[in-house]
């Protein structure tokens, strides 16, 4: 026998019939078997317990009236205590009881009275076995289910319940052992469920028998009310309902009588006040005009029209006549005002609409668009006109006006856009009185806009692309105004873009954009051009730099620089593109082959003003045919430029010319590269082409002026006196004219060498395949071989042979060729002494002239 129950609390403490009240104590039983008894405040309640756990019960109060204790048996414990009681008591509910629910009058009439039935889906029954349910990963299929049990179902309510499928369904992973168990308890709770019920019935005969008394009490008062009333009671009751309207109507019949008096005087005083409104509009129309306060003008007019505009009244009509002009020529006024510009859209936008609201006649809104767009037009006129007339003013003022009008009208299309194109996206929208589907508008519109941003890329195109001065500005002057320029229509463009406009006018500012932008590449270089061509004026004959191709002037430097700035502004202020701006030098592009065009027309200028420089000689300066030697005094001095001969002009001008076309095309072609645009190669190639030739004129040139007079007196120095070489005489030297063709040579070279360096071997092998020529030709004229004396042959041979020594360094092929020309019409020589003494006099030759052979040998290197 175990420990006796012990209930320790409740909730609640009280409560009509039917409470559900919560019992917690202890030792209230082991399971649901063990509890065998329930009373509450003497009532019986074990029919309605749940047993929860030991120490909690679930159940509902009997019909117990005061307080009492809670009393609990159980099988294992026996008859327990309380030390709580609960308190139960009877409700009176009648018609006149108050109640404290509030019936919502608005309640929806398909909401049923009474209970809300629990939905089905809702309620979720306990498992009748006592056991857990498997979760939805162990459930068994639910299509097999239906193939098993065809006609079955797996819920308890229905009436085709089949055991075997909610076994399966919801235990079908659980063990026999499991399910002999959840049998057992099954059985217990039908057990204890059949006794209860009994026990209830036993316990509670007192009730039944009352309430069988009561409904037999009931029975017999109906019988009583019948024999006194008859079977037909409704004309007494409809008697009763007419005495009660009678007494009704004469308690409220003051208190109606009294409501239609109120209701008469309050609908006199409604006139009353709405006449005087009426009579006192004018004025104060007029007053609200003054303020400006338009918006109190329609309301006041709009009411008046509600409340007299139909009236028959002479009186009415007059005042409402007045007041009908008064509202005309406000009309007049705010579309004047609507029109007049400029004006602040918001403000546009309200005499719109205050138009609409006085019915105006018209679409207010399409013709504040049009004002906007017409004045957008004048306002880009006017500022073209305005800076126009200050043409005649000074270059330098001429280039600030052209500056300030591209701003101007930059700001102005961008100011008016913002303007003009919400107030178009308000009307399409519907919200001033316009149509969102007339098309026909739409594309007015778009023309507005498109005419609009025409003209201003026209009046961009007339201001910063007519290149009126353009040329004549400084570097830094030029650089200034075309980033200005760009910066301007570039933020002209930004603003049109936050508009969300149409691409065609955005593409229209796009093109101005990019054309500017090749127009500023344009002067860069064409300015370049410009400079390279007034080149000849700054030649100085200056030498600034001794290279490994010679002495060379400032020329090639200043093409190089001038280059070279002109693509630094060109990278710099137009080659970088803004928002949705393409590549300006694109490879292939029409910029970029314009760019190579351009830049090979500055090159090829280069070259012009080289062939000017050298090839226009002053007509005063002369040869000097009869001493040649001279020109080794004329050596080239650092410092004395502006004392050079036209030989020395001539020769810098080719060294010039063969350093631009081995250096400085080179470093104009790196530039190219380092700035990111495409290398113009054909440009480069075509001005070496013409380098090229420029350096053969050059050579050919040298060689006219100065190798004609030199072989020109070789004749003259072979034949004078027209002495004849004896038949006796020893032959131990050259005659005088191979020691001057020798000096001669020298001093070529010396000349050369001073400017060309390297390259002056160039011009002397020039001049001694002239020489070699001029030999060979006086070779053919001589006797034949079989009329010359031996002497006399050995003479020619040894003077030929002594020239070839002295110029062998310098003879080319062709040279070579002529010499032995020369030397087979000269008879061979007749024994071995005879070339034995040639040798002796040879070797003396090159002891003898050893200085000058060094001279004329020296930087002998091939370029």
């Amino acid at each position: 026998m175990g420990p006796p129950p012990v209930v320790t609390g409740i909730s609640p403490k009280e409560g009509p019939p039917g409470t559900r009240v919560t019992i917690r104590g202890e030792f209230l039983g082991t399971s649901v078997t063990d509890l065998i008894g329930l009373k509450i405040c003497g009532c019986d309640c074990l029919l309605s317990a749940e047993w929860k756990s030991k120490n909690k019960i679930v159940a509902r109060s009997g019909p117990c009236k005061g307080r009492g204790d809670i009393i609990v048996t159980t099988r294992s414990g026996g008859e327990g205590t309380s030390t709580v009681q609960f308190r139960g008591y009877h409700e009176s509910i009648g018609p006149v009881k108050e109640s404290a629910v509030w019936v919502e009058e608005a309640a929806p009439p398909s909401l049923p009275w009474g209970r809300r039935p629990m939905s089905p889906t809702t309620y979720i029954p306990p498992d009748p076995l006592g056991l857990s349910t498997e979760g939805d990963d162990c459930k068994f299929p639910e299509e097999e289910l239906h193939e098993m049990f065809p006609d079955g179902s797996g819920k308890l309510s229905d009436d085709n319940f089949q055991p075997g499928w909610y076994l399966l369904e919801h235990h079908s992973n659980t063990s026999f052992e499991d399910l002999k168990a959840g049998m057992v308890f099954l059985q217990r709770k039908v057990e204890s469920q059949k006794e209860g019920q009994l026990s209830f019935l036993k316990a509670n005969t007192g009730a039944v028998m009352d309430q069988l008394d009561r409904l037999v009490l009931l029975k017999n008062m109906y019988e009583e009310d019948e024999r006194k009333n008859g079977k037909e009671p409704l004309p007494s009751l409809q008697a009763a309902i007419e005495e009660s309207i009678t007494l009704a109507d004469s308690l409220f019949s003051e208190i109606l009588s009294r409501k239609d008096n109120a209701d008469k005087t309050r609908e006199a005083l409604s006139l009353l006040t709405r006449h005087k409104f009426l009579f006192q509009l004018p004025a104060s129309i007029d007053r609200n005009i003054r303020k400006k306060e338009y918006d109190l003008v329609v309301n006041d007019y709009t009411r008046v029209k509600n409340l007299f505009g139909n009236t028959d009244v002479k009186l009415f009509q007059k005042i409402l006549g007045e007041i009908d002009k008064k509202i005309e020529d406000l009309k007049e006024k705010l579309y004047n005002r609507m029109k007049t510009m400029p004006i602040n859209v918001q403000e546009q936008i309200k005499y719109i609409r205050l138009l609409i609201s006085l019915n105006w006649e018209g679409d207010a809104a399409w013709v504040a668009i049009n004002s906007r767009k017409d004045y957008l037009m004048s306002l880009m006129n006017k500022v073209k006109d305005h800076f126009k007339q200050k043409e005649e003013q000074e270059f330098s003022d001429k280039n600030k006006r052209k500056l300030k009008e591209a701003e101007s009208e930059a700001s102005a299309l961008s100011a008016q856009l913002h303007a003009l194109w919400p107030l178009a996206r308000r009307y399409f929208a519907g919200e001033l009185a316009g149509e969102p589907t007339d098309h026909q508008r739409q594309a007015q519109l778009k023309e507005m806009i498109i005419a609009a941003v025409e003209l201003f890329s026209d009046h961009m195109r007339t201001c910063l692309l007519s290149g009126t001065g353009s040329k004549n500005l400084p570097i830094d002057a030029l650089r200034v105004r075309l980033v200005a320029n760009l910066r301007h229509m570039r933020e002209a463009y930004e603003e049109l873009i936050k508009l969300d406009l149409p691409s065609q006018p955005l593409s229209i500012v796009e093109k101005v954009i990019f054309d500017y932008r090749v127009y500023g590449m344009t002067m860069f270089l064409q300015r370049a051009h410009k400079r390279v061509k007034g080149l000849a004026e700054k030649e100085t004959w200056k030498i600034e730099e001794f290279t490994d191709y010679g002495a060379i002037t400032n020329l090639p430097h200043l093409l190089e620089t001038y280059t070279e700035e002109a693509l630094s502004a060109i990278h710099k202020c137009v080659s970088g593109g803004g928002r949705r701006e393409g590549v300006l030098l694109a490879e292939g592009g029409e910029p970029a082959r314009a760019a190579i065009k351009l830049t090979q027309g500055l090159l090829l200028a280069y070259v012009a003003v080289l062939q000017d420089l050298a090839l226009h000689l002053d007509d005063t300066q002369e040869f000097n045919n009869n001493n040649l030697s001279v020109a080794l005094e004329q050596r080239i001095e650092e410092g004395a430029s502006n004392s050079r001969s036209w030989q020395q002009r001539l020769l810098l001008a080719g060294t010039n010319a063969h350093y631009t076309r081995r250096v400085t095309l080179t470093n104009i072609s790196e530039a190219f590269h380092n700035y990111g645009f495409p290398a113009p190669t054909e440009a480069i190639q075509a001005t070496k082409e013409a380098l090229s030739t420029l350096e053969s004129t050059i050579a050919e040139t040298y060689l006219e002026h100065k190798g004609d007079p030199l072989v020109g007196t070789i004749e003259t120095s072979m034949d004078m006196g027209r002495h004849k070489t004896d038949a006796d005489a020893v032959i131990d030297d050259a005659r005088p004219y191979v020691y001057e063709i020798i000096n001669n040579l020298i001093a070529v070279h010396a000349e050369v060498d001073g400017v060309c360096g390297a390259a002056s071997s160039r011009y002397v092998r020039l001049i001694c395949e002239t020489v070699c020529e001029e030999l060979a030709r006086l070779a053919a004229c001589a006797p034949g071989a079989e009329l010359v004396a031996p002497q006399a042959a050995f003479q020619a041979r040894l003077e030929h042979t002594l020239l070839h020594v002295a110029t062998a360094e310098h003879l080319t092929r062709k040279a070579e060729n002529y010499l032995m020309e020369a030397l087979s019409t000269i008879p061979p020589l007749e024994n071995e002494e005879e070339k034995k003494r040639m040798d002796s006099i040879v070797e003396g030759f090159k002891k003898r002239m050893e200085l000058q052979l060094a001279s004329l040998n020296c930087n002998m290197e091939t370029v």
